[in-house]
């Protein structure tokens, strides 16, 4: 409801600075868990942020600079009614892309996504239970990579499963099991950390007896505009999992070894808006929302729709011929 506090971790990002210019809409007041005083002043510059003129006592920030560290959150969770918790490790750059053989990567890969997101889950469980004493309920950004087989996601053979209309995505009662370690790229790995992650909370709201509740949002890939956005990195790689490369006829055109993904990789048709999951997270907070449950977010896509689309409104690309290859279909989710 307008006026209550609001904890949103993760809001620096893509989809938590989506969340907060939903809850400043919404007349909710918002701490804000950042890691730096640097992030402080490239929230408050922001287009939207800029555009809402928040009051001071509407949005307020707190600095925490190791989620995964314990007791992160002791004095973030202070005094406040609700947690939005969206933080968690997502590495866009080329050199942490592959694990491959190498022990080290490898040892990396489970590090950085698995033990990281696990443990900023249950940590801000623990702080909340111990030093939250008004919090009424967590909702956590999850993905519907935590309730389907790990294979889904990589393997065009698995994909077929839905085809045939065989059971793929697993409900609170059949969760998958974690995929094992090594991984041996972000995508297996990220997979595992959201199905550790979502069992790892659940288990954790499931043997304790608490004062709040959670809601666990769990979005296909999302999609929409990022006003903080400074680069194209992220949208790079991701269209390095969805785009055929060429092989290169010279110099920096399409050389398929610069490209991590150059296998056979496969994308599923699914989507959702940034907007629309942001909005999500908020109504979750409404109290005729009953607590202790998931919910999906998608809807069906066409990857070869974004050739006509991006011909129509990015001429000057499709000009480059970058536009003009067809996307793979299969299965791809964040």
């Amino acid at each position: 409801m307008a006026g209550e506090l609001v904890l949103l971790t993760g809001g620096t990002g893509f989809l938590g600075y989506t969340i907060l210019v939903d809850l400043l809409q919404h007349g909710y007041r918002v701490r804000v868990a950042v890691r730096s005083h640097e992030k402080i002043a490239k929230m408050w510059a922001a287009p939207s942020i800029v555009a809402l003129d928040p009051r001071a006592t509407q949005l307020m920030f707190v600095i925490v600079p190791d989620m995964a560290a314990p007791g992160a959150y002791d004095e973030a969770v202070q005094d406040v009614d609700f947690i939005i918790h969206t933080a968690a490790p997502l590495h866009a750059d080329h050199a942490s892309a592959v694990g491959g053989s190498d022990p080290q990567k490898v040892q990396s890969l489970e590090d950085a996504f698995v033990t990281a997101c696990v443990q900023g889950n249950l940590g801000i469980l623990h702080s909340a239970r111990d030093k939250g004493k008004s919090v009424r309920r967590i909702v956590m950004t999850s993905s519907t990579v935590a309730i389907a087989p790990a294979d889904f996601f990589s393997d065009a053979a698995a994909a077929a499963q839905m085809e045939r209309g065989e059971e793929v995505i697993r409900g609170p009662e059949t969760r998958v099991p974690v995929p094992e370690p090594p991984y041996n790229s972000q995508l297996p790995a990220y997979c595992a950390a959201k199905t550790a992650s979502l069992e790892a909370a659940e288990t954790f709201v499931n043997n304790h007896a608490l004062r709040f509740d959670l809601i666990s949002i769990m979005p296909s890939l999302i999609f929409g505009k990022d006003e903080l956005a400074t680069g194209t990195d992220s949208t790079r790689m991701l269209m390095y999992r969805l785009l055929p490369q060429p092989a290169s006829n010279g110099p920096g055109d399409g050389d398929a070894a610069s490209n991590p993904y150059q296998g056979e990789i496969v994308a599923v048709g699914n989507a959702v808006l940034c907007t629309d999951v942001a909005r999500a997270h908020v109504r979750a907070l409404d109290p005729d929302v009953k607590g202790n449950q998931s919910f999906v977010l998608n809807t069906d896509a066409r990857w070869e729709d974004t050739v006509p689309i991006t011909k129509t409104h990015f001429p000057s690309h499709s000009t480059r011929g970058c536009s003009g290859r067809v996307v793979r279909s299969g299965p791809l989710c964040p």
